[in-house]
């Protein structure tokens, strides 16, 4: 008896036999029930590049093409995803590192987002203190022309005989 195999399960299959911890067919079919010569056969198909989408057509995707399709694709679910992608010419792979770079892109904005107000913030901490420390430095040269002032004319009341002391 032949069973009939979803698209999405093949790729999903053949994704666990290249990926980074990649199992063999053989061990793949124990795990599964799947013949390992169907998964063989469905990983040679894969690399020929015969289930889904050429390596032209992947890599001419521009970014509003795919945002067109994982928006078009969000309310598919199993053979309705399966199908829609094959219409488009996309391997279920494609569209799954697609979307994730999508969710990553939206999680790094927001984490962006809250590092530049932090940075405002304390950029804004410092202007106040930076003002703060011309404002007294303003200050301290005044006081210091009054000083230098009054000494003078001290020096000056001295030099001709007007200041009195007092015991």
């Amino acid at each position: 008896m032949t069973m009939a195999f979803s698209m999405a399960l093949k790729q999903q299959l053949v994704a666990r036999l290249t990926g980074v911890n990649a199992l063999s067919a053989t061990q793949l079919a124990r795990e599964t029930g799947i013949s390992q010569q169907n998964l063989s056969r469905w990983l040679s198909e894969a690399r020929s590049l015969s289930f889904g989408a050429t390596a032209d057509t992947v890599s001419s995707w521009s970014v509003e093409q795919k945002a067109r399709i994982i928006a078009a694709a969000a309310g598919l679910g199993g053979d309705q995803l399966t199908a829609y992608l094959q219409r488009e010419g996309v391997r279920l792979d494609y569209f799954r590192r697609w979307r994730r770079a999508l969710e990553e892109a939206g999680e790094e904005s927001v984490g962006m987002a809250k590092r530049i107000a932090k940075l405002e913030r304390e950029l804004l901490r410092k202007d106040r203190a930076l003002a703060e420390a011309a404002a007294l430095l303003l200050l301290r040269e005044a006081n210091e022309e009054k000083i230098q002032k009054a000494k003078n004319a001290i020096d000056g009341q001295i030099e001709e005989g007007e200041v009195t002391y007092a015991i």
